[in-house]
């Protein structure tokens, strides 16, 4: 129907109803008869009327089509996004390198931080893309049993799969998807007043799952909002003195734009 289908039966309506009025009105000189005449004008003025409103209707059915959805514009798109990160506080032994001296029990008690991020993707398929992500955390925290703080740190770099439903609303703009991402990912603890000075990490295996809404403002640009769950599974820590093992888990609240080429 947005191939044209409405716009065209509509305008064969109003050429036949043009043909039918001007025969009738022809006729209708021919007789002399301008009451037959007069007659004639309202049947041109209701098929105008049709006319029109199918016009409408077709632009309103071919809007859609021009929206796409988020990130359909074409097959190849960028993405930045940013928002806040909720990590959640993890228990843990710390305890000299040397494994002498016994340990501390103790823990990171996270505040909320922020999340910053870009990415690039490719629609495989009207419903299916898959994207490179860039993303960087940070968040402060204190460390229980102690009067020490510290900031973290965490740097991630992801491939995501994300499959895109249909578009919602009646312009179409509106699309849900739903995604997940592995990836490598570390965790450095900084600023911290404990024997050794900062504590690094590795990069090891991290993984995410994703879910969100775009909003297509046109075919090219679209707007994002996502709730993620990110992880990091069992990262040793350590630092001139000091080692111990913990994990890395946050739930991040995001919004975002998305540009297709």
């Amino acid at each position: 129907m947005c191939n044209g289908g409405v716009a065209r039966g509509d305008a064969l309506q109003v050429v036949a109803g043009q043909g039918a009025a001007q025969d009738y009105i022809t006729t209708g000189y021919n007789r002399r008869n301008w009451g037959a005449k007069y007659r004639g004008i309202p049947v041109m003025v209701e098929h105008w009327r049709a006319a029109l409103a199918g016009t409408a209707l077709a632009g309103l059915l071919c809007g859609p089509a021009a929206a796409q959805g988020f990130g359909m514009g074409s097959e190849w798109y960028i993405k930045g996004f940013g928002g806040a990160t909720f990590p959640q506080d993890d228990d843990f032994d710390i305890g000299t390198r040397s494994g002498g001296g016994g340990s501390l029990d103790t823990g990171l008690n996270y505040d909320t931080g922020y999340v910053l991020g870009v990415a690039a993707g490719v629609n495989l398929t009207p419903n299916v893309g898959v994207e490179l992500e860039y993303a960087y955390r940070n968040a402060d925290a204190d460390m229980e049993e102690t009067d020490f703080t510290a900031k973290t740190e965490s740097n991630a770099f992801m491939v995501n799969a994300l499959y895109k439903f249909t578009p919602l609303g009646v312009t179409g703009a509106w699309q849900p998807y739903v995604g997940g991402g592995l990836g490598t990912a570390d965790l450095n603890i900084e600023d911290v007043d404990l024997p050794g000075g900062d504590f690094e990490s590795d990069y090891t295996f991290a993984y995410q799952v994703i879910g969100g809404v775009g909003y297509a403002v046109n075919p090219n640009l679209s707007l994002v909002g996502e709730l993620r769950f990110f992880g990091i599974d069992d990262q040793d820590f350590e630092n001139d003195n000091l080692s111990f093992k913990t994990t890395y888990h946050t739930m991040d609240l995001l919004f975002g734009a998305t540009y297709s080429f």
